[in-house]
């Protein structure tokens, strides 16, 4: 296996990794189920792709899932917060510090399966 396939492949279970980690701590969200089925999904999909390169579509849907939710709360708010919000307290600006996070984590998710899907794609 090629170093570059070992660093894809080392990425990918490190990522879904910190999926799953990250749904573990929803727990304690006001509504944790959302965002326990992200992430489950994200690493699922993308553990998926890697054994099996020829289900790359699974990190691809999920990916674009992402992206429409995260595209949504981006916009939600967008020229409300700025990037040194995410040090203050989420009650500051009415919810909005939150919403910037969890966009935040959803973008990490959409590039995190993209890549899982160019890789596994690339890889038949």
């Amino acid at each position: 296996m090629p170093a570059s396939s070992k660093l894809a492949s080392s990425a990918t279970a490190l990522f879904a990794i910190l999926c799953l980690v990250s749904a573990g701590l929803q727990w304690n969200d006001p509504d944790p189920w959302s965002w326990v089925a992200i992430y489950l999904a994200a690493a699922a999909a993308t553990v998926a792709a890697l054994v099996r390169p020829s289900l790359a579509w699974a990190p691809a849907v999920v990916g674009l899932v992402a992206v429409g939710w995260g595209g949504w709360l981006w916009s939600r708010v967008a020229g409300i917060v700025e990037v040194t919000d995410l040090w203050r307290k989420m009650s500051e600006k009415g919810g909005a510090v939150e919403e910037m996070r969890e966009a935040g984590g959803l973008t990490i998710v959409a590039i995190a399966c993209g890549l899982a899907a160019w890789r596994a794609r690339s890889w038949r």
